[in-house]
Parts: C-alpha cells; structure tokens; sequence
C-alpha cells in the first residue's frame, strides 16, 4: 500500500462524511453540527495538501534543491496547521452569532452522524496502522486528526441532544468545544512541523563534540551542526587531525566519526570536514 493510495481513499470518505455532516447540520440548525462539519471538510483538504505534498517530497534531488525535496512533507502539515487555525476562528464566530437560535432534533440526522462516526473510527486505526508501517509523518498527522474528529463528533452529538431537547445554548458551548480541540490539533501540528522547516537540532552540540572527541585521532573538534529532517537526522562535524595523516588515514577517521554518531545518536547521514593541525606531533592511525 502506497502513501497517495492511503490519502485517496480517505479524501473520498471524507468528502462523504463533510457533505453528510454539513447536511444534517443546516436541515436541523444546529451549530455544533456545522462545525463539526466545516472540521470534517479541512480533512480533505488536508488529504489533498498531503497528496501533493507527498507526490513532490518523492522527487528525486535536483539542481534547484540539491538535497531533496523532503520537507514539502512538513509544509503540508504546517499548511493544515495553518488551515484548521482559521477554521477554529470561523467556528468561533459562527457559535456566538448562532447563540440561543432553536435546535430541532431528527432521528435520520441522527444515525447518518453515528455512521459516520463508526466510519471515522474505523479510518483512524487503519490509518495508523499504515503510519507506522511505512513510517510516515503526514500519515501519521492525518490520523491525528482523524482521531480529533472522532473525539469531536462525540462530543456534538451530545450537544446536539441536549439543545434539541430545549437547552439551546448548549449547542453554542459544544461548538466552542469544537474549536478548542481544532485549536489544539492545529498546535501539535505546529510543533511537529516547525522544528523540522526551521532546522531545530535535536541534540545539543555539546554532546555531539563529546563523542566525536572520543576518537583518539581526532585533535580538536571544530564546527558541529545536526538537524532534523523529518526523515532522519544529518549533521556536518568539521575536525583537526595530525598533518601527517595520509589521504586514506584521514578517510578512515570520517569513517569512525560517521560510527560513533550514527551508534550514539542514530544520524545517518554525516558530513565530515578534516582539517590538519600542523602544530600538532605526528600521528599514526596504527598507534
């Protein structure tokens, strides 16, 4: 199973669900209805974000981005982010000029909400299942938010109850319930993403110079650098060792540093700059 497979089904369930929700919503006038379903609908949008997120993100390197194209995954998260923070604002809105407006309770509205509740449910572990086995952030953030959805519809179908048995203003505090649980995915989402577009190091440099140091070649060491890249960690690790050191000594110390932070931190992928001390006594990789 493919990641854009996985996306295209669920953007096709939820556009049935949104439509579904936003139906059962204007015919019984209920606010909370309608946000849950405006939240339902930043579901497929975000299905098709991730889609083309993904479709460029597995773009091979190329001149105008030479190291790939590995965070436009994470752009489409911050975009979704970006999305249910002004949906949050509109729910906001909507709820307060709706405030104390009759709720009128209808049992067909009724079951269509609870299957497409049991439908979201079922979407959230299938989804989570193939977030894991294919290690994937965008599907593992989309089931995130299928998750709130669930909790979130819950929750509406409670208020809509009770305000369609009288308590009209019960529906206005439910749909400020909704916007709160979309403030808060929208915070996650933010989190997740933007250490990853804005290079956040997720180890401190010192400990990186402590294990490099460990190395007994290695004299000094200079510059180090790690990020995070969504799909793994890379840093660059600049150094001194001995002038006398050949060519393939040198090469056989990168090699030893690219060991010890790959063991100690798991970074994969290291770039290693060697310097020569020329104050420094010789030294020789067979010592």
């Amino acid at each position: 199973m493919h990641v854009r497979k996985i996306l295209l089904v669920e953007g096709g369930l939820n556009a049935i669900i949104s439509i579904c929700k936003m139906t059962v919503g204007l015919m019984t006038g209920s606010a909370a209805v309608v946000a849950d379903a405006v939240h339902s609908l930043t579901d497929l949008v975000n299905n098709l974000f991730a889609w083309l997120a993904i479709k460029i993100a597995e773009s091979p390197a190329d001149g105008s981005h030479p190291y790939g194209h590995q965070k436009f995954e994470q752009l489409a998260v911050f975009a979704l982010a970006s999305l249910l923070t002004i949906v949050a604002f509109e729910v906001i809105v909507s709820a307060v000029e709706r405030f104390g407006q009759p709720v009128e309770q209808s049992i067909l509205g009724l079951a269509i909400l609870i299957i497409s509740l049991l439908i979201n449910i079922a979407l959230a572990i299938w989804e989570g299942y193939w977030a894991k086995r294919l290690d994937s952030e965008i599907l593992n953030a989309d089931a995130t938010h299928t998750i709130s959805d669930v909790l979130t519809s819950v929750v509406v179908i409670i208020g809509w109850q009770l305000a369609a048995r009288g308590y009209y203003w019960i529906d206005t505090i439910f749909a400020l319930v909704v916007s709160s649980i979309i403030f808060y995915l929208a915070f996650k989402l933010f989190q997740r993403a933007v250490p990853i577009l804005v290079d956040q190091s997720r180890y401190p440099p010192e400990q990186l110079k402590e294990a490099v140091n460990s190395i007994p070649a290695v004299i000094t060491v200079g510059n180090v650098r790690s990020r995070d890249t969504g799909k793994g960690q890379v840093a660059d690790v600049t150094v001194t060792v001995s002038a006398n050191l050949s060519t393939v000594e040198s090469h056989h110390i990168a090699d030893q540093i690219e060991g010890v932070l790959a063991d100690k931190f798991d970074i994969q992928d290291v770039v290693v700059h060697i310097e020569p001390d020329v104050d420094q006594k010789p030294y020789s990789a067979d010592s």
